[in-house]
């Protein structure tokens, strides 16, 4: 997929002629799908403003922790200490991770439809970001 096909695809039209650096300063509701109520929402809730802050944010990376090690528990704990408990970590709701209220929590429901940290982890709008963030930092790289 060519650059321009990936901002194509993930962004709003009104954004299709901005670089891929540029879009990480874009307001997080130039991600197609992302509603202006949503971004309302993730401010209030984590202060996430631009397309950088959902990506880098650390409730969203503890999530992704989280929820990596919940998947791979049996791979790095030795089976004595193996527990259900550590798979289950991914399925408890996101206010568990420290730091997010309940009200937090509420607010990333009515954005995204999001119940638990995996599917924090795994939302396709933070994929979006991340991506955008990653291939960004690469360009700026690589044009030093």
């Amino acid at each position: 997929m060519k650059m321009s096909e990936f901002i194509v695809r993930f962004y709003n039209k009104a954004y299709e002629k901005k670089t891929i650096v540029e879009l990480t300063e874009a307001p997080v509701a130039a991600i197609s799908g992302v509603s202006e109520s949503d971004a309302q929402d993730l401010n209030k809730a984590f202060g996430i403003k631009t397309v950088e802050d959902l990506a880098t944010n650390k409730y969203v990376k503890l999530a992704q922790g989280i929820s990596c090690f919940s998947q791979c528990s049996g791979e790095i704990l030795d089976r004595a200490f193996e527990s259900k408990e550590y798979e289950d970590l991914g399925k408890k709701p996101v206010h568990a991770i420290a730091g997010v209220s309940e009200d937090d929590a509420a607010l990333l429901k009515r954005a995204f439809g999001i119940d638990n940290i995996v599917e924090l982890a795994e939302n396709k709008y933070v994929a979006v970001a991340q991506t955008t963030v990653s291939i960004a930092r690469m360009l700026i790289l690589f044009t030093l």
